[in-house]
């Protein structure tokens, strides 16, 4: 069992756990999909900044809920919030689920928010990988 702490505002150890547990059934099964998670992410972040430089906010939305998902079961916090955001900003409601925003203005802010994901992945590679590591 690894040792390193996973930082508590980057991972969700609650989530995580539950992933880690599995690991007594089948070594090695979280390590699994947390690297999984990983090249899924840097994939499709790449098809998110196509689909931005289209501006089609409909795509953008399914593509944000995709990484969503993924990151809410790894208990990834921070990557989780900026998809769901995109997610949101797709369909043409504010970054919180509420009211609406412009397409401009949505593609403005989802541009940020692709910028915020790849600082959140790089730091959460790092914590896994210090976790796995250890």
């Amino acid at each position: 069992m690894p040792s390193t702490p996973l930082p508590q505002d980057i991972v969700d150890y609650a989530t995580f756990e539950q992933l880690i547990e599995m690991d007594e059934d089948e070594p090695g099964f979280s390590q699994g999909l947390v690297d999984n998670f990983f090249e899924q992410a840097e994939s499709t972040l790449q098809e998110i900044e196509a689909s931005l430089q289209q501006k089609d906010l409909a795509t953008l939305s399914r593509q944000g809920h995709f990484l969503k998902g993924s990151a809410a079961a790894l208990g990834i916090i921070r990557v989780k919030l900026c998809f769901e955001k995109i997610q949101y900003l797709g369909q043409g409601k504010d970054e919180f689920g509420q009211g609406s925003s412009e397409p401009a203005a949505a593609l403005a802010r989802i541009a940020q928010l692709v910028a915020d994901v790849h600082r959140h992945l790089a730091e959460a590679r790092t914590a896994f990988n210090a976790f796995y590591a250890a």
